[in-house]
Order: C-alpha cells, then structure tokens, then sequence
C-alpha cells in the first residue's frame, strides 16, 4: 500500500533507482511521460504548457501567467491520483511535498558529490567534463528555483524527506536495497483514515485543475481544500459577479456529491 517519491539530482542516478525499486516491489512506476499521457487528456494546448515548464525555473511573467497556475494544477492532480492508486513509485514532480501529510508515503532523495554527478552526465551524454559540470550546475539551478517558485521550498532541505541517500558513499544495489526495507513499515500506515485524506487532497485538486482550465478568467490566488466536510474555495476571482456564478458552476459539477463552500470574492468590471 505505500507510495514512494524519489526527488534526485541530475546524474544521481536517481531515476535509475526509481526504476528498479519499482521493479523490485511490482510498483507502478510514474514517470515525466506519465504524468505527461494523463495531462494530455486535458487537452494539447496544456501538455504544450506542460512540457514547456516542466521543472524549470518560471520567468517573472510566467509565474503570473495561466499557464503556469495550469501546470501546477494538473501535476497536483496527476500526482495525487497516482498515489491514489498505491503501490506506486513517483519521480520528481514535487511528490514529497504533495504527500507531506501522508503518513504512508516514503519520500527519498537521492543526492551525490558534483563531480561524481558530472562524471556520469560527461559518460551519458558524451560530453567532456568542462561541459557535464556547466550542464549539471544549470539544471540543478533551474531545479532549485523551480521548487522554489512552485512550493516555497528549498528542495535541499533533508527535513523534507524521510530519507537521504548519497550515490557517491553507496553503491547502486544497496541504495535499491535500502529504500525496499523501509515499506513495511510505511505499509502499515496505510490505515483507511490516512487514504481518506489522501482521496480528499485528490478531490480537492481536481475541482482547482477544472476551474482553472475550464473557467477562462485568470484567479491568481485561488486555493481549494477538502475540511472533511466541504471543499472550500479561497481567493479573489478577477471577474464579474456573473462570472463567478459559472466559476462556482464548474466547481460544484466537478465536486460531484460533495458539499462546496465559496469564500471567493469577485472584483472586476
């Protein structure tokens, strides 16, 4: 039943380990692709959006842009329905903080020393060592910046993860090997209370993915969450009064049998 996020550092080799320990343990294994397949469902023009922004540092403009508040939205909720499935391993994508509130899930980052990492992009990519470092030190920025803008979080920060693993102390098996004996216990976390709140941040995220692909006015502090009771939207719409009668709309048919409660205020023409 548990859920595995794996965030690494480029040339970690941590999409490696990802792939194996979910072979390892008959895990799904969520990928950039996956995530990419189920967005694509949406429509083409948000997977173009997608894979445009897809774990890069956002410009000013993007940052206050639809575009972005749609990316955030659709991985939120690709993420979420994934872990939804359980028994899955997800790659990057913000997982560990996503599930931070899932007691179940085992969030590992895969870390190692810089010149070890460019090393291994130089052998990859066939680059010389010049190049790999330039290459490794841009992604990890645009990396960084990303989370940064995304989730307000410093991506380095080992408290945000249960556990860290170092590829250039450890060999590739016993990494594999560590992350496999921690399930059992996380398995057993997976009480019908915890998936509860796990279906809940799923609900919740799918009604904001709607609103915000669906409803063509742009709402740049929107927030959604389940209490237990209700979903609950927060936030100042850019709208008419009427427009905010068919954003609601939208809500309430993506809600389903759930409650919905408005806290939005509209100002517009």
């Amino acid at each position: 039943m548990a859920i595995l996020t794996i965030s690494r550092e480029s040339g970690s080799g941590g999409e490696d380990i990802a792939k194996a320990v979910a072979k390892k343990l008959g895990y799904e294994y969520v990928s950039k692709e996956s995530i990419y397949k189920e967005i694509e469902e949406h429509g083409k023009k948000w997977l173009e959006w997608v894979s445009d922004l897809d774990e890069k540092a956002p410009s000013i403009w993007e940052r206050y842009d639809k575009s972005w508040a749609a990316y955030l939205a659709l991985v939120e909720l690709c993420v979420y329905k994934s872990a939804a499935k359980n028994n899955v391993v997800i790659l990057g994508r913000g997982g560990n903080w996503l599930l931070k509130d899932i007691p179940y899930a085992l969030r590992i980052r895969i870390i190692g020393a810089p010149e070890d990492r460019a090393r291994k992009l130089s052998e990859r990519l066939g680059l010389d060592m010049e190049t790999a470092r330039k290459k490794l030190k841009y992604r990890d920025h645009e990396r960084y910046v990303f989370y940064q803008r995304a989730y307000r979080r410093d991506w380095t920060n080992p408290n945000d993860y249960d556990i860290t693993l170092n590829t250039s102390h450890m060999g590739f098996d016993e990494a594999v090997e560590r992350i496999v004996s921690e399930i059992p216990a996380k398995d057993r976390l997976a009480t019908p209370e915890n998936q509860e709140t796990l279906r809940r941040l799923e609900q919740a995220s799918r009604v904001k993915a709607d609103i915000i692909t669906k409803f063509p006015a742009f709402l740049p502090t929107l927030d959604v969450v389940h209490d237990g009771a209700s979903i609950v939207l927060r936030g100042v719409a850019l709208c008419t009064p009427e427009q905010l009668q068919k954003l609601l709309e939208t809500a309430k048919e993506s809600a389903g049998k759930t409650r919905l409660r408005s806290e939005l205020s509209a100002r517009g023409g």
